[in-house]
Order: C-alpha cells, then sequence, then structure tokens
C-alpha cells in the first residue's frame, strides 16, 4: 500500500509539471500571434475596444497576465469566453464535451472491437490470407488521416444519396446515411469510422506482432505439447501477455482520439467541443484556446495515470518505485 502510494504521488507530481509547461506555452504562444480578439470587430469604436480589453485583462503587461490566469486555474476558473458572449469557459465544456466523449468513446470501443480480433487472426493465420487483409486494413487506416477518410466517405455517401451508386447496382434503394448531426444512431456512423481507424489499425499491428513473439515462447509451446486446447492458449495465456503493449497507448490514445476529433466534429457538424476549439483559433479566443487546451492536458495526464495503475496491475512484474515490486 506504501509503495502504491509513493507510486501516486510521483505519478502526480509529473503530471502538474506537465501541466504548468503546457499552460506556459500555451499562453505565451497564443499571445504571439498577430493581432487582437477584437480586431475582426466591424466599425468597433476605440472606446468600446479599449473597455473590452481591459475587462479581458488584455491591457495589463503580459506577465501579470500570466500570475493571473494560473492563479484562476488554480480556483478552476478557466474564464469568460472572448466571443461566445454570455458564456464562461467552463461552461462551453461542460454543455459540449458529453458530445466529444461520446464520439470519443464509440470510437475506442469500435476500435477495441474490430483491431483486436483483426490482431488475434493475422497473428494465428501468419502470412496468410487473412493476415495480409488484416494488415491492408492497418496500413489504411495509419496512411490516411481521418479528415481525408471523413471527406471521402462523404464523397461516396452524397453519390449514395443522388442515387448513383443505387443506380449502377451497387446498394439497395433503402440505403441511407445522414451526413452531419448527432442526434440519431445512422448519423453517428461515418463519424465513428472516421476517427476510430487509425486506432484500429494501431491496435492490430501492436497485437500480431506481440501475439507472433508470444506465441513462439517456451510456455506456450509447453501448454500445446500437454494437449491444452487451442482456444484457452490463445486467450488465457498468450493474449494476456501481449495485451500489454495496448493497454500501454490506450492513454495517450484516447487522448488523441479526442483532441482528434476536432476537425471530424467540424466537417460532420457534430455539436461538439471541437467546434468551439476550431472557431476560437480563429477568432484569437485566448481563453477559449487556454481553456480547452488545459481541459484537454487534465484529462491526457489523468489517462496517462491511469494506465500506469492498470499496467502494474496487469502485469505485477512491473516496478512501482526504485527497488519496489508490487
Amino acid at each position: 500500500m506504501k509503495n502504491i502510494l509513493k507510486f501516486l504521488i510521483k505519478r502526480i507530481a509529473m503530471g502538474l509539471v506537465t501541466l504548468w509547461l503546457v499552460i506556459t506555452i500555451t499562453f505565451f504562444l497564443i499571445h504571439m500571434l498577430p493581432g487582437d480578439p477584437f480586431q475582426s470587430e466591424k466599425a468597433i469604436p476605440p472606446k468600446v475596444k479599449e473597455n473590452l480589453m481591459a475587462k479581458y485583462h488584455l491591457d495589463r503587461p503580459l506577465g501579470e497576465q500570466y500570475v493571473e490566469y494560473l492563479k484562476n486555474i488554480a480556483k478552476g476558473d478557466l474564464g469568460a469566453s472572448m466571443k461566445v458572449r454570455g458564456r464562461t469557459v467552463n461552461d462551453v465544456i461542460n454543455k459540449s464535451f458529453l458530445t466529444s466523449a461520446d464520439l470519443g468513446a464509440r470510437s475506442i470501443i469500435f476500435a477495441l472491437a474490430l483491431g483486436i480480433p483483426l490482431g488475434i487472426i493475422a497473428a494465428l493465420k501468419r502470412g496468410k490470407f487473412q493476415d495480409r487483409l488484416s494488415m491492408i486494413v492497418a496500413i489504411i487506416g495509419i496512411s490516411v488521416p481521418s479528415f481525408v477518410l471523413a471527406g471521402l466517405m462523404q464523397k461516396y455517401v452524397v453519390d449514395i444519396h443522388n442515387g448513383t451508386l443505387i443506380r449502377n447496382g451497387f446498394l439497395p434503394d433503402f440505403f441511407w446515411i445522414n451526413l452531419s448531426g448527432w442526434d440519431t444512431f445512422d448519423k453517428k456512423i461515418l463519424p465513428v469510422i472516421a476517427l476510430g481507424l487509425y486506432t484500429v489499425a494501431l491496435i492490430a499491428r501492436l497485437l500480431r506482432d506481440k501475439m507472433i513473439e508470444v506465441m513462439g515462447q517456451d510456455y506456450i509451446r509447453l501448454a500445446i505439447a500437454k494437449g491444452v486446447k487451442p482456444k484457452n492458449i490463445v486467450f488465457r495465456h498468450a493474449l494476456r501477455n501481449a495485451i500489454l503493449p495496448i493497454i500501454t497507448i490506450m492513454g495517450p490514445t484516447i487522448a488523441a482520439v479526442l483532441t482528434g476529433s476536432f476537425v471530424i466534429e467540424k466537417m460532420f457538424s457534430i455539436p461538439g467541443l471541437g467546434k468551439y476549439f476550431v472557431d476560437s483559433i480563429n477568432d484569437r479566443d485566448y481563453t477559449m484556446v487556454l481553456g480547452v487546451t488545459v481541459f484537454y492536458a487534465i484529462f491526457l495526464i489523468i489517462m496517462m495515470i491511469l494506465v500506469d495503475i492498470v499496467y502494474v496491475l496487469v502485469d505485477p512484474k512491473i516496478k512501482l518505485g526504485k527497488g519496489d515490486e508490487v
């Protein structure tokens, strides 16, 4: 118990340092951009602009703004949006992140449900048709960016809607998928595939390579020699060890899926946090950019800590600290 507590304290301390670096770098980079949040306002009177700059403390020295922002962050206050009138960044995150999290969770579930079987099949059928097919899916998933894949799928769905593919006999006339929104199941199919295919490919390739390595170990050969059922060898012995790299990447992968959803949300008109983040960069909405960045940094740090804990629980050989084993 003492070792686990020391492990957690160390990881949390590292996470806090990382968070401080993210806040500091993002803060100064966003303020280095040319212009200000109110330069695009049409015919804004100088006095009004002056009042707006004072309201958001942009008239103060940059170092003073930075210290003030750190104090607000410590209190959990991400500030008021400079462009989304009458709303704070906390409010925008609270109401929009659930949609982004829903998209991300569905994409991760899709990736695990497809990637793990593909990796196992590719390893067990090494060099055969199933292996080649799985690796083709993996290569496509890794090579083609999610926004390109989304654009291609949208194009073909438009062709379906226009009747081109139906008239040519490729699809039945009842086939229908909506391109935008998030309120019905059919609107969630394409965004989930576009966002999750890279993770499918990553999981399939990692698991295939690790499964091949594990299946060649002496204890697996011994289990085969003893007549253990192939199903038990794969799922009780080989998969448990081969799955460790997948657990390792899940923390940053989940965070990457969620942050990578920004463009997908924009393309499919999904009312998630990505819309506000993309718009805030174009609008120089400093508080929104900083707030969303800080929020996702905290999310990533928490996921990394949880993955470390799960990794230790799954593999007791992992050390919690110098000289200390579970």
